[in-house]
């Protein structure tokens, strides 16, 4: 089974940056996942993440989402934080993390599936000296798709912080417009929330917007980020 790379960051002139991008098998898992995306492959160059939608659609449940997030190893994983109006499904397809949820560390590997239902303060982070690849699902549809496009495209643009987190006014503006999706635990949302309504404004009339249309075109990433082949 030859060994593929993919996901390296591409230089001015489009070419790959070695030990940028992520191995996989041609007949993996993660191969045939790769295979089903429906979107480009959107890359966080600061802290090793890539993800790629699978699917939105409805079912007898109601609207739904779903995609995959490709760890690399000793990834810290998000800051903690909940979704007030919707549950997220995780299901572990490589690798090990420890979740943090409501105060309390899990340990999963592959094969292994946690759900963690709204307003349920969480994080996680990925182990071990192998990949993390996780499918994520959110009921109802989650928001996340318009803004990690986003945000992974920043951090290409040198538009983030070296942690990876935008910069005050432009996270303002972020936490603003998301506050009913995602809410993040530090600094307390009853502090957070209220300062960043109050400031969103002023971000706003210095440019910064929640989301920016060059992040969502699959052209903007196929100059940015190596793409996948698609494999028979």
């Amino acid at each position: 089974m030859p060994t593929i790379t993919t996901g390296r960051t591409l230089d001015q002139n489009r070419h790959p940056i070695n030990g940028t991008g992520f191995d996989y098998d041609s007949d993996d898992r993660l191969a045939q996942l790769l295979n089903q995306r429906i979107s480009p492959l959107f890359s966080q160059p600061i802290t090793g993440e890539w993800i790629f939608a699978l699917i939105l659609s409805k079912d007898t449940q109601g609207e739904f989402e779903r995609g995959v997030v490709v760890f690399r190893p000793g990834n810290s994983g998000p800051p903690e934080h909940f979704h007030p109006t919707y549950d997220e499904h995780f299901d572990i397809v490589q690798g090990e993390f420890i979740f943090k949820l409501d105060g309390k560390e899990r340990r999963a590997g592959a094969g292994e599936q946690l759900v963690v239902k709204k307003g349920t303060p969480h994080t996680f982070r990925c182990i071990g000296d192998r990949y993390g690849v996780v499918i994520g699902e959110t009921r109802p549809a989650a928001r996340t798709g318009e803004v990690i496009p986003t945000l992974f495209g920043m951090a290409h643009e040198g538009a983030l912080t070296p942690q990876g987190q935008p910069k005050f006014l432009q996270a303002m503006v972020i936490g603003s417009e998301y506050a009913n999706d995602t809410v993040f635990t530090n600094p307390p949302p009853r502090i957070a929330i209220p300062v960043a309504k109050a400031l969103a404004p002023l971000g706003r009339m210095r440019g910064y917007r929640p989301t920016y249309a060059k992040y969502a075109e699959e052209t903007w990433w196929s100059a940015h980020v190596e793409q996948p082949l698609r494999h028979q």
